[in-house]
């Protein structure tokens, strides 16, 4: 009888910020406000915060009989005012400055505020006949959440203050330490995967796919092959991949018929699930990134570095030892390929290759000595986990067309060089320049990096992974 599932506990350790997009992009003044002061930027809960500005709206609206008697206060004052204008127009008619320039100022400040008087008394009128018609009931929503909702213009109306801003606030989700590095007004920041209780996690897919890309890194030389020359053929580039994926994960059909449905069912990669991390009780870093080594800032959010979460791998046994299984589809060697030590050796070497491709883009630069000092105290720690179950690997937005594609695989003989830049131009990978792509060239030519005091500080999404029991 086959084996049950084999079960792994993932762990995995963020060596530099984590970002993995959920998509959503927050704005200034709607979905967070900025205290310049203190330097620090409040998520906001946008619900919990128009109802608290209802409620204060509504505890300060006047009972009928006190809105009449404010009306009536108003309409008295401004006849004051007006009475007061008809008597000083009077006597300057009457006695009127011998300095023409006196005269001239004095009349056109008569005037101007004759027609004040005017416009408030025009304004009285319409809020007597909104008060006769109503009998005193006003609106039910404020005007002034009506003619804006930004935060700035509720601080203003009073009916939020900043000492509504702090971290156990009921209408601020989380906060983070810094602002973005954008004109006030027009900042966005690119928010990151969280659950329902903006608990930060990493999802299952993410562990897959970087899974996925060191397998076929591992594998691609010697199961896709001719693949690996011949990818660029495709009309499609969205379908350029499919043959080197098919080549390298997908097992061979024994039995022609409907037995396999789908070709997905090929795919020896549907045997591992991976369960998204344990949630992290941690509110996300603020980080500001640049394409280096030129490039506008973006605000993202991120898991911070220093942290531990847990995950959980399966594997499923019976598509390998299952003797009806394996007459319908074969996966061959797999069982062997997909061990927590060989996977973590490929896993190794992969990183290796990485590290030293950003070692050979970073060194020399003079303005990127972070980061070289960054990539090499990498290196030490790839070296300390040689015959562990443990590897390195960058994962999630901004680590780098590198970690999610073959990469060097693709370039690392004479016929995969052509086929490459023959894919470049094909399919247009370099924008306005693929034409001009020669062999040897860089590719791609820039990073994203984090940005700490406008000096490149570290990368994204490097992690340490351990396949345990």
């Amino acid at each position: 009888m086959p084996a049950p599932n084999r079960v792994y506990r993932l762990q995995i350790e963020t060596l530099s910020p984590l970002c993995i997009l959920s998509g959503e992009r927050l704005y200034e003044e709607v979905d967070f406000y900025i205290d310049k002061d203190n330097k620090t930027t409040y998520v906001i809960n946008s619900n919990a915060a128009l109802d608290l500005a209802l409620q204060r709206w509504v505890s300060q609206q006047l009972l009928p009989e006190q809105q009449r008697a404010k009306l009536m206060e108003r309409q008295e004052k401004v006849e004051r005012r007006k009475q007061q204008n008809i008597n000083d127009i009077k006597r300057f008619e009457q006695s009127p400055p011998r300095d023409p320039r006196k005269a001239e100022r004095e009349k056109q400040r008569l005037l101007t505020e004759a027609n004040k008087i005017k416009a408030e008394l025009e304004k009285l009128r319409a809020e007597w006949a909104q008060f006769e018609a109503t009998g005193g009931q006003g609106p039910a929503v404020p005007p002034e959440l009506l003619a804006n909702s930004g935060v700035s213009d509720l601080l203003k109306s009073k009916l939020l203050t900043t000492t509504d801003f702090t971290t156990d606030s009921p209408i601020v989700r989380y906060s983070y330490t810094g602002m973005p590095e954008v004109k006030t007004g027009r900042s966005e920041i690119l928010a990151c995967v969280k659950d329902v209780a903006d608990r930060l996690y990493v999802p299952g897919s993410s562990l897959k796919g970087a899974l996925r890309t060191i397998l076929a890194w591992a594998l691609a030389p010697t199961r896709a092959a001719q693949q690996l020359l011949t990818f660029a053929n495709t009309r499609d580039k969205r379908k350029a991949a499919d043959q080197i994926e098919q080549a390298i994960f997908h097992g061979h059909q024994q039995q022609a018929g409907k037995r396999v449905s789908h070709a997905l069912l090929l795919d020896v990669l549907r045997t591992v699930h991976i369960g998204d991390s344990r949630l992290l009780d941690q509110a996300p870093a603020l980080l500001q990134v640049r394409v280096f080594p030129q490039g506008s800032p973006i605000t993202v959010e991120a898991i911070p570095e220093g942290v531990t979460l847990t995950a959980v791998m399966q594997i499923e046994q019976f598509p390998f030892q299952s003797n009806i299984a394996r007459q319908i589809i074969d996966f061959g060697d797999w069982a062997t390929y997909l061990q927590p030590a060989q996977i973590a050796a490929w896993g190794r070497q992969r990183a290796r290759a990485l590290i030293e491709r950003e070692q050979r883009y970073f060194n020399g630069r003079t303005d990127a000595a972070n980061l070289s000092r960054f990539y090499a105290d990498l290196r030490s720690r790839l070296d300390q986990l040689t015959d562990t179950n443990a590897f390195l690997a960058p994962i999630g937005w901004g680590a780098g067309w590198q970690s999610k594609t073959l990469a060097d695989r693709l370039r690392d003989t004479s016929q995969r060089e052509e086929a490459f830049v023959q894919a470049v131009r094909t399919f247009k990978m370099k924008l306005n320049r693929s034409e001009r792509f020669r062999a040897g060239d860089a590719f791609p030519a820039t990073r994203k990096v984090i940005v700490r005091n406008r000096q490149p500080w570290l990368p994204l999404g490097w992690v340490c992974i351990t396949i345990g029991n």
